[in-house]
């Protein structure tokens, strides 16, 4: 492939509660017509993280690719930003009253994938049958581990696995990662919040990823729910394929 080679894109997300949470805080947008993909976790309880998801979907809901691809990156960071200080308007005087959510976002223009991301939901990239988790995480464990202050193994296990450290209305300031790569034809990539990979290994992801999308989304989905899916489960996954 050359870098004039011009790519499409084909995606299908998916969302499910799960078996134990009686709210959906999780939410996801799909704008394949602006190659433009994101999940959300919301946090918060009582309906709060509900609202919160919600609130980072609604402001990308009318987005529309920039001029250039640097002005296209800052609308994309500076509405999340918004979303944060409006989140932290809501609170009514109570800081304690968290209202927040993860982000994790794609968006892809000419041969390149640009990502986004804020907390603990994440965004992989397959391919070659080879799975490699393009975000990193923004939370307890994955500071500690990156400190030497436990093993990867012990964080798989350990119980503060909850506790985030960055996410969109959770403090004034919002810091966003940002990284991107460049995309071959068959890349599949998947954006999934923290409900999937608590239950479902790697492997098992990267079997999935086989599929189609929708074929993969399901099985994705699926799978979290025959391993209990304790958390509710968002999954979006995206393939770039080389029009005939």
């Amino acid at each position: 492939m050359t870098a004039t080679s011009p790519l499409e894109w084909r995606s299908c997300g998916l969302t499910t509660v799960g078996t134990v949470r009686k709210h959906n805080e999780d939410s996801y947008l799909a704008l394949p017509e602006h190659a433009l993909w994101l999940v959300a976790d919301g946090m918060g309880g009582h309906m709060r993280g509900d609202v919160a998801s919600q609130s980072v979907v609604e402001a990308y809901n009318d987005f529309e690719p920039k001029r250039t691809i640097a002005q296209t990156i800052d609308d994309l960071e500076e509405r999340a930003i918004k979303v944060n200080q409006k989140l932290r308007a809501d609170l009514s005087g109570n800081p304690s009253n968290i209202m927040g959510s993860t982000i994790a976002m794609m968006y892809a223009r000419s041969q390149y994938a640009y990502f986004l991301w804020a907390g603990d939901s994440r965004i992989y990239q397959y391919r070659d049958k080879n799975l490699q988790q393009v975000s990193h995480d923004h939370s307890f464990i994955q500071e500690s581990v990156d400190k030497n202050v436990m093993s990867a193994e012990e964080a798989s296990n350990h119980p503060s696995s909850n506790i985030i450290t960055r996410a969109i209305g959770v403090h004034n300031q919002l810091y966003i990662d940002i990284d991107y790569s460049e995309v071959k034809a068959g890349d599949k990539y998947l954006l999934c919040s923290d409900g999937l990979f608590k239950d479902v290994v790697l492997d098992e992801i990267a079997e999935q990823l086989d599929k189609i999308p929708f074929k993969a989304s399901e099985g994705l989905i699926d799978m979290a729910l025959s391993k209990g899916a304790n958390d509710n489960v968002t999954v979006v996954v995206i393939e770039a394929y080389a029009p005939q």
